[in-house]
């Protein structure tokens, strides 16, 4: 599998994505005689998948992980799922909650590529990642250097680091795999990100049966307008957070792209859960607010927090 392939893949029809995609998900669960799940996030992506998966298994099983940091909106999708409609869904928890992992390990901002990479060259600045982060290491070979705009953040009193999504969704999720003996079917699109990208290109499928990533990526070459059309098409139901302006759903309070413009997570939280809102921006990390943390990455961009916005002569 190279990038072309992927391309021409992705500019398929949708009816033709949709036959491939029920072809991938009939060979894993047949290949793994049905010891399989759906990883559900209560999102459009993972609601399209379990929709596509349920044609080929219709008692297939989802689970669902909580992670505190969830719209109420979703949780409720999912709840009227597994007890209204009857789906087969398990609910599931991290060991450790946001704020206790905002504590242990750093605020979740920027990028997972760059706040990985400011966690190294402020922690690990002699090791290769260290180094590279810093850029003192050139060549293809060598990724993952903090764009010079970010830079300083490696001298702040609060760490920024990746691991909230490991620590709240990818740790329980193995353990219920490693409990259950299930293998997961999961709702990842290439076009998501670059690190996605990357990741199905090696994986070279949909479907991995590599004894340490056995998975399947029925939806790896979907586009967002595939999606939605999939769900007019289907009328198939949503959370109500895509109806009051959410443009992705995720973990309700997680910084990564609240840098950019366009980006309306934090108002939309802002304005709809003011006391949740509030509540998450007290978390801490070596004595500094999220609140503080998030101020300081969004000045690079001239952007501020949706409560502290400077008034215009419009408002």
């Amino acid at each position: 599998m190279d990038l072309q392939e992927l391309r021409e893949r992705q500019s398929w029809t949708l009816r033709q994505k949709i036959d491939h995609s029920l072809g991938v998900i009939d060979q894993f669960v047949s290949r793994l005689n049905g010891q399989v799940y759906v990883g559900f996030s209560g999102g459009k992506d993972s609601t399209v998948l379990l929709d596509l998966c349920r044609i080929i298994k219709p008692d297939i099983k989802a689970v669902f992980c909580n992670t505190g940091n969830e719209y109420p909106d979703i949780v409720r999708f999912v709840r009227e799922l597994k007890n209204t409609e009857g789906y087969d869904i398990e609910i599931i928890y991290p060991t450790l909650k946001p704020a206790q992992i905002f504590e242990k390990y750093g605020f979740p901002i920027i990028s997972k590529e760059v706040s990985e990479a400011i966690y190294a060259g402020k922690h690990n600045p002699l090791s290769v990642k260290g180094k590279a982060a810093l850029g003192l290491l050139r060549g293809r070979k060598f990724k993952g250097e903090i764009p010079l705009k970010y830079r300083k953040f490696i001298r702040s009193q609060f760490d920024i680091n990746n691991k909230c999504c490991y620590a709240l969704k990818k740790q329980p999720s193995r353990m219920y795999q490693k409990n259950t003996g299930l293998y997961p079917i999961l709702g990842t699109m290439a076009s998501e990100s670059r690190l996605r990208q990357q990741s199905y290109l090696r994986q070279g499928g949909c479907n991995s049966f590599d004894g340490k990533t056995i998975k399947s990526l029925p939806l790896s070459i979907w586009l967002e307008e595939d999606i939605w059309a999939y769900i007019r098409d289907r009328g198939l139901k949503i959370s109500d957070i895509y109806h009051k302006g959410a443009k992705r759903t995720g973990c309700m309070f997680c910084g990564y792209g609240c840098q950019f413009k366009d980006d309306n997570r934090l108002q939309l939280c802002y304005e709809l859960y003011p006391k949740m809102y509030n509540y998450f921006m007290n978390y801490t990390n070596n004595g500094v607010t999220y609140r503080e943390a998030m101020r300081k990455v969004l000045a690079v961009n001239g952007l501020f927090l949706p409560d502290e916005k400077p008034k215009t002569l419009f408002d």
